[in-house]
């Protein structure tokens, strides 16, 4: 065989080799493509099945973060309205007439001991006397001073006495009656 001929099958089986060669890679390359294809399509849809998830979820946070808003301030307008509720009792306290609140103010006295101060608020001066309270003390068999000073609140009476204060202001019976009568006014009002 001559030299040319040998060249020219060297040449030939190497384009032979180096065809099937790019032929398998080709195929190897077009296997991979596919493969990380089907990956891309299966993670956009577990993406997305991920993200429609978080979104509920970031849906439904909201509506309980909404709800939860709703009812403080559906509870914050109950307290305002309870608030107003026993602003008006202790008003109306306040605006007793002459003999009302004469007769709320000696049945306070009833709390006294033998040989208790009482102590009157200013607005009160003119409606419960020492002639009065001395009457009553007379009553009931014991002796009472009502104090020549006059407390700083609304109404009713500091009754002082053996080291204790019994407070029978009105401020303080209001909000004790709030305490013992809100859930009753409460469902009362809101049902």
């Amino acid at each position: 065989m001559s030299k040319q001929a040998i060249i020219d099958k060297i040449m030939s089986d190497a384009r032979e080799k180096a065809d099937a060669y790019t032929a398998e890679q080709s195929q190897i390359a077009a296997q991979i493509t596919a493969e990380s294809e089907e990956k891309c399509d299966k993670y956009r849809l577990e993406s997305g099945r991920d993200t429609q998830k978080l979104a509920e979820d970031v849906l439904s946070r909201s509506r309980t973060v909404a709800e939860l808003d709703a009812k403080k301030q559906l509870l914050a307008a109950k307290i305002t309205v309870l608030d107003k509720v026993f602003e008006r009792a202790l008003d109306k306290l306040k605006a007793l007439d002459k003999p009302q609140m004469k007769a709320v103010l000696t049945a306070m006295l009833d709390s006294a001991e033998d040989g208790d101060t009482v102590t009157l608020s200013a607005a009160a001066k003119d409606v419960l006397t020492a002639k009065d309270v001395a009457d009553h003390a007379a009553k009931r068999g014991i002796s009472l001073t009502l104090s020549k000073q006059y407390g700083a609140f609304a109404g009713g009476m500091i009754i002082s006495g053996g080291g204790v204060d019994k407070n029978l202001t009105f401020e303080v019976e209001v909000a004790m009656l709030r305490e013992s009568l809100e859930a009753d006014i409460a469902k009362e009002i809101f049902g």
